[in-house]
This record gives structure tokens, C-alpha cells and sequence, in this order.
């Protein structure tokens, strides 16, 4: 409803604007309308999404609103492009149904697929779709504030992971990604760094550099908290916790100097206990194992991640991306 508003004002007023003979932004471009949520921009020869983002919202990252917002691929010279300055539906909620952001789960990279093993080509064929149809890749710290109904993402978001720590994620996965400018987030658990056939801190701190990767824990040994072992007292699985969450976050924060948002649970098992010592800690979410979507509405805490498969095809890939759920909410 609000952008049906949005919609019929801004034609409103460019038809006003148009019998008027004026329609100037004071100061600004001839043909520019301007009002406190929204601004009409004649589209000249070499305006982008990314240019017109940059001039009026001064983050040209959030081309992908503008575009979204006036459902079109491509700028025509002439065309009247509505830019909102404040977004009508953070939330990404709609009479038809809600917008919903994958957060892909990948593990290793190598030449001979299996379950868990994605090849090269495999993997660059899937970025490639992701690309080819719009999907728009964005960063895991990104969804936090759409959580919040603080922020818009772009209509078909999609999220990349990547679990463990594996050097094939620094050998393969990451030259891939940057051949397509997507940004990952990286899972490590601490205890695996460094030996054979694992990341060392120069492969990490070399893709942080890019701008592309983030590195977020995944716990220390990558042993399940979600149930106590054997013989366990209550206080040596407290200080169990305590050591799985902790460590691993003091690795990443002195080494690698990132801020700590996000924590992936080994085997994507939680429980209330886990969940709270991570609240203590100042971490926004908690990643499961879980497919599916995530809406606006879901628990950070238990954010849903779809685990892709070497051994599937590339139809298994595509169902896999539900960007919408369609249900009627009126």
C-alpha cells in the first residue's frame, strides 16, 4: 500500500510540475523534483543506478533500491526515475507475501565432488546464475539491521557462508568470488587453523584485505554445545560453553581486528543457554543449519542457512533460492 502511495504521489506531482513549466530542484539539476521522501530524477545518458544512489542517498551501494524501487533492469535517457530517500517497506512485507533472505552454507572446494565437496567449476557455474538472474549477493552483517526494520535489502538477497575454515576456501572458492565481486562470510573454528589442510592467519588476513571476506567464529573445537556430555556437571558445561564461544572470539579479534556479529553453532545446534551466553558476549545473531529463508520477522538467533551439496545438481541449486513466500495477508 505504501508504495502504491508513494507511486501516485510522484506522478502527481510530475504532472503538476510538467503544466507548471518549472520543475527545478532549487540549486539542483533542471527537472528535478524534489520532496521530503522521494525525488524525481529525468534520467540523462550515463546515469547509473550506482551514480544516482551516490548523489542522492550518498551510498552508491544502494543502487539495487533504486532500481527495485522502479522495477526496471536498465536507465533510458528521458525516463522519470523515482528515487525514495526514505524507503516505504523496510520489511520487505506485502499483501501477496514476504521477502525472504537465503544465507547459503557451503563447506569444501575441490576436483572430486561429494556430499560435501563442491568442484570449481560447479561452484563458478552457480555464482554465475546468481549473477545472470539478479540475485543480489550481499554481506551477512547486512541482514542484521532488516531484522530490526531498520533497513531495506534487495529483493532477491542472498547471502554466502562458507564453514570450518578449509584452504580450498582461500584456493578455489575465493578467486571465484572475486571474479563476481561477491562478498562471503567465512565460519572458522579456532582449534583448526593452521594445520594442513586449513587456513592460516595470512590467507585470511590476504581476502579481509579484499573487502570481500569476513570471518566470524564457529566455535573452538567444532564440538555440538547443545547438549551436555556424558558425566558433565552442570558447571563444566557452563565453562565448556564459556571456553567454545569465547576463545574463538579473542582469536578473531586480536588477529584479524574484526568486530564479532554473527556465530555459526557446530552441527547448527543451540539451545536457550548458548543463545544467552551469545547475547552477553554483544553478538547480534546465531546461524543453524536449518533451509530456508529468513523474513524480517525471524529470531536472529536461530537464522535458517541452506546447506549446498556437491553431489546435487544444478536444479537442486536453484530451488534451493527462495527469495519470496507467497501468502495472502490481506
Amino acid at each position: 500500500m505504501a508504495l502504491v502511495k508513494y507511486r501516485l504521489t510522484c506522478f502527481l506531482l510530475i504532472l503538476l510540475a510538467g503544466c507548471a513549466g518549472i520543475p527545478v530542484e532549487p540549486g539542483g539539476k533542471p527537472g528535478v523534483i524534489r520532496g521530503e521522501e522521494y525525488v524525481i530524477h529525468p534520467a540523462a545518458s550515463g546515469d547509473t543506478w550506482a551514480s544516482l544512489a551516490d548523489t542522492y542517498l550518498r551510498d552508491k551501494s544502494k543502487g539495487w533500491l533504486i532500481a527495485d524501487f522502479n522495477k526496471s533492469d536498465e536507465i533510458v535517457a528521458g525516463q522519470q526515475i523515482v528515487i525514495p530517500l526514505v524507503h516505504p517497506n523496510p520489511v520487505g512485507v506485502y499483501s501477496s507475501g514476504y521477502q525472504t533472505v537465503m544465507v547459503l552454507c557451503y563447506h569444501r572446494f575441490g576436483p572430486n565432488k561429494s556430499k560435501m565437496v563442491i568442484t570449481p567449476g560447479d561452484f563458478d557455474a552457480q555464482m554465475a546464475y546468481l549473477r545472470k538472474h539478479d540475485y543480489r549477493v550481499i554481506p551477512l552483517s547486512s541482514i542484521h539491521s532488516f531484522l530490526k526494520g531498520e533497513a531495506a535489502l534487495p529483493q532477491r538477497a542472498v547471502v554466502i557462508t562458507i564453514d570450518d575454515g578449509y584452504r580450498s576456501s582461500y584456493d578455489i572458492a575465493y578467486p571465484i568470488l572475486k571474479k563476481y565481486n561477491f562478498p562471503v562470510t567465512l565460519f572458522v573454528y579456532s582449534d583448526f587453523l593452521g594445520s594442513r589442510d586449513a587456513l592460516g592467519w595470512s590467507e585470511m588476513k590476504e581476502m579481509i584485505g579484499s573487502g570481500l571476506v569476513d570471518i566470524q567464529p564457529h566455535s573452538k573445537t567444532h564440538a555440538s554445545m547443545a547438549k551436555r556430555l556424558a558425566n558433565e556437571s552442570d558447571e563444566a558445561y557452563r565453562r565448556r560453553v564459556d571456553e567454545e564461544i569465547r576463545i574463538p572470539s579473542q582469536q578473531i579479534k586480536k588477529g584479524l581486528r574484526l568486530p564479532l556479529h554473527t556465530f555459526a553453532y557446530p552441527f547448527g545446534e543451540s539451545n536457550e543457554f548458548m543463545i544467552s551466553q551469545l547475547k552477553s558476549a554483544d553478538y547480534n545473531a546465531g546461524v543453524t543449519v536449518v533451509a530456508g529463508g529468513n523474513p524480517a520477522f525471524a529470531y536472529p538467533f536461530k537464522l535458517r542457512r541452506t546447506m549446498i551439496y556437491g553431489d546435487r545438481d544444478m536444479a537442486s541449486f536453484v530451488r534451493s533460492l527462495r527469495v519470496f513466500t507467497t501468502e495472502n495477508l490481506k
